[in-house]
C-alpha cells in the first residue's frame, strides 16, 4: 500500500503546486489584490495565498522598533518586507535575484503605498541581486514554480517544475555593503545602513549568506532569522538538510562560535547575539 500511495502523493503534490502557481499568474495578470493578515499586521497582496501569516520569524522581526533597519535576503514577493514596513518608519533592504519575483514585490509594495515601483520612499529598498560569500555573477534558473527558482537547476525543477528561463544575476557580500564593517570595500555604491536584523530565506544557500555577513555579525550584532527547511551545510552552498540534520548542525556550530544562540521555531531559526564572537569572519 505504501508503494502505491507514495507515487500518488507525489503526483498530487505536483498538481497542487502547478494549480497554485497558475492561480498566482492569473491574480497578477488580472490585478486582483486581496488583504492578508499576519502577525506583523495586515497588508494587500496580489498573491492568492498567505503562507507566512503566522510565521514565528516574522513575529520576532515585528518586535523590533518602528525605525529599525532590516535586511531581507531572499525577499520573494514581499511577504515579510511589506508587513514589516507598512505603517512604520522601518527600512527594509530587500534582496531578490528572481526578476519576476522582484517585479511582483515592487508591485505589491506600490499597492501598499510604500513608494514607487522600487520603493523610492526608502521604506523598501529593493535590490535585484542575490546575497552570498563572494561578489560574482551567477546563472539563475527561473522556475515555472517561482518559489523554486534558484542558482542550481535541480532546485528549480522540484515538484515537477521546469526551467522557464535563465538570467545572469549579481551576487553581493553583505560585508561589502554594510556601513561600519571592518574590511568593507570603501566607497561602496548603495551602502546598507547598519542592520538591526537580517532575515535569510535563500533555498539552500543560507551558509553562503552567513559567511558573507560574518563581519556584520561581529560589528553590529543584528537579530538573525533563518529559514532552515533547506539549509546548506556550513562548508557548502546547496548541501540540503532538514532543520535537525547534519547540515543544520554545522550552521548551529558556526553561529555559536560567533556568539549567537539559536531558538528553533518550526522551520525557522531565531538567532540572538548573547556574547562577543570567538572567531573572525
Amino acid at each position: 500500500m505504501t508503494r502505491i500511495l507514495s507515487p500518488l502523493r507525489a503526483r498530487l503534490e505536483r498538481l497542487g503546486f502547478r494549480t497554485l502557481y497558475r492561480l498566482a499568474d492569473l491574480t497578477y495578470a488580472l490585478g486582483v489584490a486581496t488583504p492578508k493578515r499576519t502577525v506583523a499586521g495586515a497588508y494587500w497582496s496580489y498573491e492568492p495565498t498567505n503562507p507566512h501569516g503566522d510565521d514565528p520569524g516574522l513575529a520576532a522581526l515585528d518586535r523590533l522598533p518602528d525605525d529599525a533597519v532590516i535586511v531581507d535576503a531572499g525577499a520573494h514577493v514581499g511577504e515579510h518586507a511589506i508587513p514589516l514596513a507598512r505603517d512604520t518608519d522601518r527600512r527594509v533592504v530587500a534582496f531578490e535575484p528572481n526578476g519576476e519575483s522582484a517585479d511582483r514585490l515592487a508591485r505589491n509594495a506600490d499597492r501598499n503605498g510604500l513608494g514607487g515601483r522600487n520603493g523610492s520612499d526608502g521604506r523598501i529598498d529593493l535590490r535585484r541581486a542575490g546575497v552570498g560569500d563572494a561578489n560574482a555573477t551567477l546563472t539563475f534558473y527561473r522556475s515555472t514554480f517561482s518559489k523554486c527558482s534558484a542558482f542550481d537547476r535541480e532546485s528549480a525543477t522540484r515538484w515537477g517544475a521546469t526551467i522557464a528561463g535563465t538570467e545572469s544575476v549579481p551576487i553581493r557580500r553583505l560585508d561589502d555593503l554594510v556601513e561600519g564593517v571592518d574590511g568593507a570595500a570603501p566607497g561602496a555604491a548603495d551602502p546598507v545602513p547598519p542592520p538591526d536584523a537580517i532575515k535569510v530565506d535563500v533555498e539552500g544557500r543560507e551558509a553562503a549568506v552567513l559567511r558573507g555577513a560574518a563581519g556584520t555579525f561581529a560589528t553590529h550584532r543584528p537579530l538573525l532569522v533563518v529559514e532552515v527547511h533547506k539549509a546548506g551545510a556550513a562548508d557548502g552552498d546547496s548541501a540540503g538538510g532538514s532543520a535537525a540534520g547534519p547540515a543544520s548542525a554545522g550552521l548551529r556550530e558556526w553561529l555559536a562560535a560567533r556568539g549567537y544562540a539559536v531558538e528553533a521555531a518550526e522551520d525557522v531559526w531565531i538567532c540572538r547575539p548573547v556574547e562577543a564572537p570567538d572567531a573572525p569572519g
